[in-house]
């Protein structure tokens, strides 16, 4: 059941402690929701623990360092920026109480506050804080700043829009350091991230006239530059700089014959339907999934799928 912001926020203050579930393969948005909601109820007293299938990827690790959280054995469950219980991978199961999201959503939840036009989960967790009362020291405007910039690919997003600058402008104030997490989140690359990327434009396959492009890495292709998958959050990028597309795609192949699919679209089609056929979905203009198949079988089918879904829906027809 749908509920308010006001009755989400008295809802969190109910309940003794909480675990507080985020995505599988998680990106920062999903890190830092889950991070800075328990960071901050635990300020209040309530005891919280941060709980994913994967570990937070490497580039995160320095926000959270100095945070502390001991394991629950009796808790509430909430899930933050989980669209469906199949994204909470092992904890699919879990009976979840609370959930927080901004995606168009299908999480088997007693009650869940969903805002799908939120740029961001973080924003969603600013609002409850601030609905709640509860301080927003510099340490938590940081990690709700990563969140959004990280979600916003640097407010460049469709989903990015004025809450989205206010809210930012709102962090800022609150001691959050948006230079340091700009740069480091959306402009410094490593030597092997540039690697990656060069494989991947060296990649770049193009169909439907140009309209449709697809690229890809394969395991072997990690393996040898020395990276894993959760290294590579942002890598669509090398598509979305592209101009003239419809549909962009990045396939990578995260353990042999497993790959994740991306998919960007840029001209009103919805990556989330295409991605659906798949079992997958996200956003309208950003989605994906995950497939048991090589990359170049994986890339293939996608584009098939997308070259399809372009021309019954570039020009509205169906």
């Amino acid at each position: 059941m749908g509920i308010s912001l006001h009755e989400m926020a008295k809802k969190l203050r109910e309940y003794d402690a909480f675990k507080i579930y985020y995505h599988k393969n998680p990106d920062g948005d999903a890190v830092m929701s889950a991070f800075a909601l328990a960071s901050a109820l635990q300020s209040i007293g309530i005891p919280c623990e941060p709980v994913c299938c994967d570990p937070v990827p490497d580039a995160y690790r320095v926000m959270i360092a100095d945070l502390s959280f001991q394991p629950l054995k009796e808790y509430t469950a909430i899930a933050v920026d989980s669209s469906n219980n199949k994204r909470l991978g092992k904890y699919a199961d879990e009976h979840i109480t609370l959930c927080i999201d901004h995606h168009e959503n299908n999480m088997t939840a007693d009650l869940k506050y969903v805002d799908p036009q939120a740029s961001s989960c973080c924003e969603l967790i600013l609002r409850l804080l601030r609905e709640m009362e509860i301080p927003v020291t510099p340490k938590l405007a940081g990690l709700l700043y990563t969140g959004l910039v990280t979600d916003t690919q640097c407010f460049r997003t469709s989903s990015t829009n004025a809450h989205s600058l206010e809210t930012a402008a709102y962090l800022a104030r609150q001691g959050a350091d948006i230079v340091y997490i700009a740069r480091r989140f959306a402009l410094e690359k490593t030597p092997e991230r540039i690697a990656v990327e060069r494989l991947l434009l060296d990649s770049f396959h193009y169909t439907c006239g140009g309209r449709i492009l697809g690229c890809m890495l394969t395991f072997e292709d990690l393996t040898r530059i020395g990276v894993d998958d959760t290294q590579l959050e942002g890598i669509n990028i090398v598509v979305d700089q592209v101009t003239g597309l419809d549909v962009g795609i990045v396939v990578r192949e995260t353990r042999p014959g497993h790959s994740r699919v991306s998919v960007r679209t840029y001209t009103g089609i919805n990556a989330a339907e295409i991605c659906a056929g798949f079992g997958g979905g996200g956003h309208f203009d950003r989605a994906g999934y995950e497939i048991k198949s090589a990359p170049a079988q994986a890339l293939k089918m996608i584009e098939e799928a997308a070259g399809s879904y372009a021309e019954q829906h570039r020009d509205g027809r169906a």
